[in-house]
């Protein structure tokens, strides 16, 4: 089981360095999210969606003691939360604008505000939520790889 685990988090810092967080090949779905102060941007990957059910809403959970963040399904609307958008394999984008949610990471996890941070996340299907462990973050380096290439790897 541990080569499993480290199998999958493997493949998963793969899928991430190529901008992809899905892994089809093999019916993996590593969750994703990546964290942009720049633009005050929260990104949630598709493949966290699917690992989620594919809800309608989701929101945020965070503890700044445990350096954790969470995605958890919603079955309805309630406060804070975001609504999914429907899927469209052609332009699916899923961003939220959470500038004081940003600061507070960043000011927690005291990450360099000039960067990108992404995470790979493990699914808990008992209690509808993907959990990102913050101190495995890695930074996003941009390459000389196309938009149109990160996008296809990420569904």
């Amino acid at each position: 089981m541990q080569n499993l685990q480290q199998e999958n988090r493997q493949r998963g810092k793969s899928a991430l360095k190529m901008g992809g967080i899905s892994v089809q090949e093999h019916n993996i779905v590593i969750p994703g999210i990546s964290l942009c102060p720049k633009w005050g941007k929260i990104r949630i990957f598709h493949s966290t969606i699917v690992a989620l059910g594919e809800p309608k809403y989701i929101r945020f959970l965070f503890n700044p003691e445990k350096r954790g963040f969470v995605v958890q399904a919603c079955a309805r609307k309630e406060a804070e939360c975001f609504r999914v958008p429907k899927y469209n394999p052609e332009n699916w984008e899923f961003k939220i604008s959470s500038v004081p949610m940003l600061r507070m990471i960043w000011k927690t996890c005291e990450w360099d505000t000039e960067k990108t941070y992404r995470l790979t996340g493990i699914c808990h299907s008992e209690y509808n939520l993907v959990e990102f462990d913050m101190k495995q973050a890695t930074v996003l380096t941009v390459e000389a790889v196309s938009y149109t290439h990160l996008r296809a790897h990420e569904t």
